[in-house]
């Protein structure tokens, strides 16, 4: 950043990017207890954590920070428009960081290792009560910081959680979106599945799926995108996620299914997504506010315009079946661009969102969603989750789970304390169908290459209107720049529409 005589600036700017640089730290070392830490450590790195976020706050939130924040803005002219960009960031997260007290964000801290082993074991044990005795700790803290929050932003506690990932969004945003699809879709769903039970069902897939045969070609779907092994590496672990510690390491987790190899096959496409953001945010402004990705929605639309919108495409899958066909062997014809398109368009009934097909993954989310607000309210009772999330799923989706497992257990984010965020992931994909749409018209190659695997003009094309754009602009300004209308579900109701009920299978 250019210098100038801003000196309040500088000062918050030296402050800030410390508190970036021990954030990139704290990822790494949950990376690790997610990946390779014994069970054993989680206590001691529950304390770790605890730690570095005190170490954020005293920077952050220190007894002049107001008073430097006060300076700068007197000398806002003195700065660029970047760095304009930068003070506003930095005065929202000095916001988020005062309204609540140390010793609460520590406690949280220290329950959420405790509740991340508690979800693991649970979830294998299928035992909801396991996982509910850490949660019941960990839920009244998620209410006090929701309403410590709430009172310094002026918002309401569950608009509070949210600004926090996604600075800019209220429910008065996201409830009209969330109401247009869970009245729209259900019955789109319906009339997909009408339409495919009249269809040959896919030939079963054969071959060698072994896990290791998985990995190679996950390496080889993240260098397609653009990645390469000296920025990324691939683990395993329970729940797929991406952590950026630092510029350069890409660090995303898969599971490998030896029986359902298209999980891995998406997982990676949808992780390497949000990877991709991460590498082409600007350097210059590395670990400062201004930096940073403009919130979860915009994030999770990186992860979905890969996974839903191009890896979905007959272009995309006319590349990808001759690539599976190397990668596992077995019968030809399972692995003819016919087959593996009817197969990746398949609508099967089922309970996991990150398995979810395109229609069905936004209701999953409103689901949450709407348990999640229950829940902050004091309207649904720990215990009473399970029952909530089988009679939602029912009315969302047609169909209720077998178990918790594959219930109201499947998601890690309740453990890692992140409670306000899942309507992220349906804002996401209606993102990512308006900003695919938009590319696609800007440049037909976007979709055209997909047939040689080649991500070459999509790059091009999200990499100056969202990736380099990082926190520059507010998330309303970021979707008209690079869309030219606000939010809207329309794009994504015709995707879907086209995609299942139009394009020939």
């Amino acid at each position: 950043m250019p210098v100038h005589d801003n000196g309040a600036y500088r000062t918050l700017c030296e402050r800030f990017g410390a508190a970036g640089r021990l954030y990139g730290a704290k990822i790494s070392l949950f990376w690790d207890s997610m990946t390779y830490m014994p069970r054993g450590g989680a206590w001691a790195r529950g304390e770790q954590l605890a730690a570095i976020d005190a170490a954020r706050r005293d920077l952050i939130s220190a007894p002049d920070v107001d008073e430097l924040l006060s300076s700068a803005f007197a000398a806002v002219d003195s700065l660029e428009p970047v760095e304009r960009a930068n003070l506003r960031e930095m005065q929202r997260l000095a916001r988020h960081e005062a309204a609540v007290p140390k010793f609460l964000m520590m406690e949280k801290a220290r329950e959420v290792a405790k509740a991340q082993v508690a979800w693991v074991s649970a979830r294998q044990a299928n035992d909801f009560d396991q996982f509910a005795q850490a949660f019941g700790a960990l839920m009244p803290l998620n209410r006090e910081i929701a309403f410590a929050k709430a009172q310094v932003l002026s918002l309401p506690p569950y608009d509070a959680l949210m600004d926090e990932a996604d600075p800019g969004l209220t429910s008065d945003i996201v409830d009209p979106i969330f109401d247009d699809l869970s009245s729209a879709l259900p019955t789109l769903l319906a009339e997909v599945i009408d339409r495919q039970a009249s269809l040959a069902a896919p030939i079963p897939f054969s071959g060698d799926c072994s896990a290791e045969r998985q990995r190679v070609l996950a390496y080889k779907l993240a260098t397609a995108v653009g990645h390469s092994t000296e920025n990324l590496r691939i683990d395993v672990a329970p729940h797929p996620f991406t952590l950026v510690g630092a510029p350069g390491d890409n660090r995303i987790t898969v599971r490998f299914d030896t029986s359902n190899f298209r999980f891995a096959v998406m997982a990676t496409l949808h992780e390497s997504g949000h990877a991709l953001y991460e590498a082409g945010l600007p350097r210059a402004h590395c670990f400062l506010p201004v930096g940073a990705p403009r919130g979860a929605t915009t994030h999770e639309s990186q992860s979905l315009m890969l996974e839903m919108q191009a890896s979905r495409s007959q272009e995309f899958l006319s590349w990808l079946a001759p690539q599976l066909q190397e990668a596992f062997g077995g019968d030809p014809a399972c692995w003819s661009v016919a087959n593996v398109l009817r197969a990746y368009r398949r609508i099967e009934p089922g309970h996991i969102r990150i398995e979810a097909d395109e229609i069905s993954y936004p209701l999953h989310v409103i689901l949450r969603y709407r348990i999640e607000r229950a829940l902050l309210n004091g309207d649904l009772s720990i215990a009473d989750i399970p029952g909530a999330w089988s009679e939602l799923s029912q009315a969302l989706l047609g169909r209720r789970p077998p178990n918790n497992a594959v219930g109201c257990l499947q998601d890690i984010h309740w453990a890692a304390g992140l409670f306000g965020y899942f309507p992220n992931y349906a804002l996401g994909a209606t993102l990512a169908a308006q900003l695919f749409d938009r590319a696609v018209r800007d440049d037909p190659a976007v979709l055209h290459k997909l047939r040689d695997g080649d991500f070459s003009a999509y790059r091009a094309w999200a990499g100056p209107r969202i990736h380099a754009r990082a926190s520059q602009v507010p998330f309303a300004e970021l979707v008209s720049e690079a869309t030219g209308t606000r939010l809207s579900p329309e794009s994504l109701k015709r995707h879907l529409r086209r995609r299942y009920l139009e394009e020939a299978l």
